[in-house]
C-alpha cells in the first residue's frame, strides 16, 4: 500500500510539474524547439563568460579601492599630465637647475620625494579611472546576468518536466548536466583570468614602447628646459599607467609580489627628472 501510494504521489508531483510548465510556453511550440530556444539564448548570453567576468570585476574593484586608500585616497581634479610636468619644472626653476645642472646631484632626493608624491597622484587619478569603467563593466553584467538566470529558470523547469528525478543511487542526466556545467565553469573562469591578464599585460607593452620614445626625445637636441622636463614627464606618466596595467594583471592573476624588474622601475622613476639632467649635461 505504500508503495503504491507513493507512485501515485510521483505521478501527480510529474503531472503538475508538467502542467506549471506547459502554462508558460507557446501552445505551438513544440518540446524540440523550445529546447532549442533556450540552448540559442543561453549560448549568445554566455557567449562573453558574464558570470566568471563578473566575478573577476568585482574582486579587482575591491583590489583596487584597498589600492586607492593605499595611495592616499584623495583625487584632486588638477591632477594632470601636465600640471604634473609643471611643478617638477616649477621645482626645477626655484632651484636653478636648469642654469646650474651641477646642483642636481645635491637636490635629487629633495627632487625624487617631489616627483614620489606627483606619481602617487598621478597613479590615484588612473586607478579612478579604471575603476569607473569597472564599475560600468559590472552594471552590464549584472543586466546580462539577470537574462542569462531567467533562461536557466525556463530550461530548469523544462528539463525537470521531462527528466523527473527517481530515487535512485546511479547517476542521472541532470546530475550529469550538473557536472559538466560545473567542469565548463571551472574552464572558463580560468580562461577570463589569462585574458584578462594577456589585456593587462599587452596595454603594459605598448605603454612602455612609447614611455622609450618620449625618453630619448628629453635628451636629444638643444631642447629647453621646459620641454625636455615636459617629454620627460610624459615618459614617467606613461610607465605610471604601465605600473597600473602590470598591477592589474597581477590583480586578476592573482599573483600578490611585484616581479623584481617592476620593483626597479618604481625605484628609478623617483629619480628620473634628475638623471635626465644629467643625461642632457
Amino acid at each position: 500500500m505504500g508503495c503504491a501510494a507513493s507512485i501515485r504521489k510521483s505521478s501527480v508531483l510529474q503531472s503538475e510539474s508538467e502542467d506549471s510548465w506547459h502554462s508558460r510556453i507557446d501552445k505551438n511550440e513544440t518540446v524540440v524547439a523550445t529546447l532549442v530556444r533556450l540552448d540559442r539564448g543561453i549560448a549568445s548570453c554566455e557567449k562573453r563568460y558574464p558570470t566568471q567576468r563578473l566575478a573577476i570585476v568585482t574582486a579587482e574593484l575591491k583590489s583596487i579601492q584597498l589600492e586607492i586608500q593605499e595611495l592616499g585616497g584623495v583625487i584632486n581634479s588638477d591632477v594632470t599630465e601636465k600640471a604634473y610636468a609643471k611643478a617638477i619644472h616649477q621645482i626645477f626653476v626655484e632651484l636653478h637647475l636648469y642654469k646650474r645642472p651641477m646642483l642636481a646631484a645635491e637636490n635629487e632626493d629633495f627632487v625624487a620625494n617631489v616627483n614620489r608624491k606627483e606619481m602617487h597622484r598621478l597613479e590615484v587619478l588612473y586607478l579612478s579611472l579604471r575603476q569607473k569603467e569597472l564599475q560600468r563593466e559590472s552594471q552590464i553584467l549584472q543586466t546580462q546576468l539577470l537574462r542569462l538566470r531567467s533562461l536557466y529558470r525556463e530550461q530548469q523547469h523544462l528539463l525537470e518536466s521531462l527528466w523527473y528525478e527517481k530515487p535512485s543511487s546511479e547517476p542521472t542526466p541532470q546530475s550529469n548536466l550538473r557536472h559538466a556545467q560545473g567542469l565548463r565553469d571551472a574552464l572558463a573562469t580560468a580562461s577570463m583570468r589569462l585574458r584578462a591578464g594577456a589585456e593587462y599585460t599587452q596595454n603594459g607593452l605598448r605603454l612602455l614602447e612609447e614611455a622609450l620614445r618620449s625618453w630619448k626625445l628629453s635628451s636629444i637636441g638643444s631642447r629647453s628646459g621646459w620641454e625636455r622636463t615636459s617629454s620627460c614627464a610624459e615618459a614617467c606618466s606613461l610607465l605610471v599607467k604601465a605600473r597600473c596595467q602590470e598591477r592589474g594583471a597581477r590583480r586578476v592573476l592573482g599573483a600578490q609580489a611585484a616581479p623584481r624588474a617592476a620593483r626597479s622601475v618604481r625605484l628609478t622613476l623617483d629619480y628620473a627628472f634628475t638623471d635626465c639632467l644629467h643625461d642632457h649635461k
